[in-house]
């Protein structure tokens, strides 16, 4: 979720496009009163404490998995957090927490940063005199706070979509604010780098959940086709490691939340179904004394798993327009 190119806006000050390339030293500290906990993260496992968000920076000391500790700031493309460890603050890569609560607002850069050259994910360019809101839930005129003039390079920081017409959030002067994609022009990196905020509500979980299941399931049905394939030409097929079990994480709880989803589902356990037999079957064929394969029973697991294939299609093309729809912007497709 990291990598960028730089970018520090300065109060009072816009850059133009041509400083956009520029690496700048130093950062601009936010006041106290931004040291409000928005956000909590849990460690997966040990992990290492640094003082700024980068491998580069000295490890303060390493924090031992399943402690929950308070969030107070991201990089901007939150592939590290800043975090609060027995008194000191210090940066922890965010691939390695769990978090819960509202990480997209976290200052960008923290609280009283350590001085360091950062590079932003994604940069743009507004293409007009653009109005800016508090928040991508606000983005009525009653609620807007100001506006950007025209051909002011800002960072970009977050985002609630990525086709169509979808918001993103930008730091200017210092402060993060909400604008509407249409109103900027991508001038540099990639803003499907940014942290998605569609991870807050239920329906952007059960999309994303969906997704790892999916890729779950082809990969698995990927190692265990492959034995069959092997199988089937006579060659030798090692019984150590066996290919994975495929488990579906969604529950029926989730999907009854919203119901939607509910066709994409029928597919899928049908096709973890059949993987999984077949992944039995050669199971019981490596560990079951006296056990013989038979082409029949090759040919057989071949088809199941051609049956799989055909459903994680299904469940895949069922799920993109899903995927697109984003209610959370009343912009369906």
């Amino acid at each position: 979720m990291i990598t960028r190119m730089q970018m520090r806006f300065h109060h009072g000050r816009q850059f133009t496009a041509l400083l956009i390339v520029v690496l700048l030293l130093g950062v601009v500290p936010f006041a106290s009163a931004q040291e409000t906990v928005l956000a909590y993260v849990t460690t997966q496992d040990f992990v290492a404490l640094r003082h700024g968000p980068g491998r580069a920076f000295e490890r303060i000391t390493v924090v031992p998995p399943e402690v929950t500790l308070p969030a107070y700031g991201r990089s901007s493309d939150t592939q590290w957090i800043q975090v609060e460890y027995e008194g000191q603050r210090g940066w922890i890569a965010s691939i390695l927490l769990v978090w819960s609560g509202d990480v997209i607002n976290l200052p960008v850069d923290g609280v009283d940063p350590e001085p360091f050259i950062r590079r932003a994910a994604a940069l743009g360019m507004t293409t007009r005199e653009t109005p800016i809101y508090p928040a991508f839930t606000h983005m009525l005129p009653q609620y807007q706070v100001g506006t950007i003039p025209e051909g002011v390079a800002l960072e970009l920081t977050g985002r609630v979509g990525e086709t169509g017409y979808f918001r993103f959030q930008v730091r200017y002067e210092g402060q993060l604010y909400w604008v509407g994609s249409w109103d900027i022009r991508l001038i540099d990196g990639d803003y499907h780098r940014l942290l998605d905020l569609a991870y807050l509500f239920p329906y952007g979980r059960l999309v994303q959940s969906l997704e790892e299941n999916l890729a779950f399931s082809l990969s698995s049905y990927t190692r265990i086709l492959s034995v069959w394939q092997r199988l089937q030409r006579g060659d030798r097929v090692a019984c150590d490691p066996l290919p994975t079990y495929v488990e579906r994480t969604l529950t029926d709880g989730d999907v009854l939340k919203e119901p939607l989803f509910a066709p994409v589902i029928v597919p899928l356990d049908n096709a973890v179904t059949a993987i999984n037999r077949t992944i039995s079957v050669f199971e019981d064929a490596c560990t079951t004394p006296g056990y013989t394969l038979t082409p029949e029973t090759v040919n057989t697991q071949l088809a199941e798993l051609a049956s799989a294939q055909r459903s994680l299609i299904l469940a895949g093309s069922l799920l993109e327009p899903l995927r697109a729809r984003n209610p959370l912007l009343d912009s369906g497709t």
